[in-house]
């Protein structure tokens, strides 16, 4: 029998398993409507998976939390996961310069592109570094405590620690984009495991 509380998470984590590396590929294109220029001008589907992505990251990683709390008495990253959902949350408000775009009129559109370019990549970038961070300390406070969580926690745990490092370094970030979906599908494994065979501390 599967862990049917954590039903949604694990199937969520699936689906940002599949759906990140597609939205990530098609945005490093250099063509198409996916093209980082031309999805920062105009409001589109690109858009809406972006939002997924990190709206159920949010929910994949309070749910993590909730289960390390309740089956595992963990709270040593409860504050990490909120600070997590948080920058997300920032991360996601570069959308409003995809509205503000499809509102202005074209001549200041075409304008002030190359701000709207800026303040976007900046804040990307700035989420991606402090989400490394994030990622990276809750590897390490998960490790500390490796002997008693369960195998698929641990190597979580080192999942999240290499996020983190190529997070921080910028430079091999762009390789999140195949290590993460990795990360998702471990998640996916611990929720949807029999609660059974969770070792309860």
């Amino acid at each position: 029998m599967q862990n049917k509380d954590y039903l949604l998470p694990g199937v969520a984590a699936i689906f940002v398993a599949v759906i990140s590396p597609i939205y990530w590929i098609g945005m490093s294109s250099p063509m198409g409507d996916f093209a980082l220029g031309q999805d920062m001008l105009s409001l589109g589907f690109p858009d809406i998976l972006f939002a997924s992505i990190l709206l159920l990251t949010i929910y994949i990683y309070l749910n993590l939390k909730n289960i390390l709390n309740e089956q595992l008495n963990f709270n040593h990253i409860d504050l990490l996961v909120w600070i997590y959902a948080a920058i997300n949350i920032l991360w996601m408000s570069t959308l409003f310069l995809d509205v503000a775009s499809a509102l202005l009129p074209e001549n200041d559109v075409i304008q002030n592109k190359e701000t709207f370019l800026n303040i976007g990549l900046s804040m990307s970038i700035g989420a991606i570094v402090i989400l490394g961070i994030i990622d990276l300390l809750i590897g390490i406070l998960l490790l500390t405590k490796s002997t008693e969580l369960p195998t698929l926690l641990k190597i979580f745990a080192i999942m999240s620690v290499i996020q983190g490092v190529l997070g921080i370094t910028v430079v091999f970030a762009a390789t999140l984009i195949f290590i993460f979906p990795i990360t998702m599908i471990i998640l996916a494994m611990f929720f949807l495991r029999k609660p059974e065979s969770l070792e309860i501390v």
